[in-house]
């Protein structure tokens, strides 16, 4: 009988200590849940702007910085869909300064992300038809010969130079410096990721955002 009892009283403890762990694993998921919202939504990011890809006007109040790789599927929805009304009120009318920090983890998009930082440098007028061209392409993994072809379409491109960026991979490295930068910014990684003013900011919160800066003067 007392041994029977003891046998109970164990599974019974042993149910309870389950029913625990479990209360105390959610717990602790939710707590660094809400930390990492707090710390990367909430707390101001300082992120070094002046090697991005600097668009709009160097000195507005408002600064956007975009953390993308130019091969994700989810980057060229946002440039299709929300970057042109973006760039039509905000970067054009030089109301904010648009900083790209191009990064590359996407298997295949270093090739890509060169070319669009080489026509950025030969030709930075002509960034954003490059980019929109690249985005219409129906296949994932465009060639050299694919982006010889396209820089060879846009006005104004040295393509010997364009040939150069592409053969000797000059951007690598700074891709890699990015990637350390992306990572110690945003404790969730994911892109796009979207600033402003160093404040985390989503997708389709982005007009709203720009404006609040824009209007009132207590926003940094």
């Amino acid at each position: 009988m007392i041994v029977y009892l003891f046998s109970d009283i164990y599974q019974i403890m042993g149910r309870i200590i389950d029913k625990l762990l479990v209360i105390i694993t959610i717990s602790v998921a939710m707590i660094f849940a809400i930390t990492t919202f707090f710390v990367d939504f909430l707390v101001p990011k300082n992120i070094d702007t002046e090697n991005g890809l600097i668009f709009g006007n160097k000195n507005a109040k408002v600064t956007l910085v975009m953390f993308e790789d130019f091969k994700c599927k989810y980057c060229k929805e946002y440039f299709n869909e929300t970057f042109p009304e973006i760039k039509e009120r905000y970067i054009d009318t030089g109301k904010i300064k648009y900083v790209i920090i191009p990064l590359s983890f996407i298997y295949g998009s270093k090739l890509l992300t060169n070319a669009a930082i080489g026509i950025y440098e030969l030709k930075k007028d002509q960034f954003f038809e490059f980019i929109s061209i690249v985005s219409e392409k129906k296949s994932k993994n465009l060639t050299k010969q694919d982006l010889i072809k396209i820089a060879s379409n846009l006005k104004g491109v040295n393509l010997e130079i364009f040939n150069e960026f592409l053969d000797q991979k000059v951007f690598n490295n700074y891709l890699d410096e990015n990637m350390e930068h992306a990572k110690k910014i945003m404790p969730t990684f994911e892109v796009p990721a979207v600033y402003i003013n160093g404040h985390r900011i989503d997708i389709d919160k982005i007009e709203n955002a720009i404006e609040d800066r824009l209007t009132y003067k207590e926003y940094k």
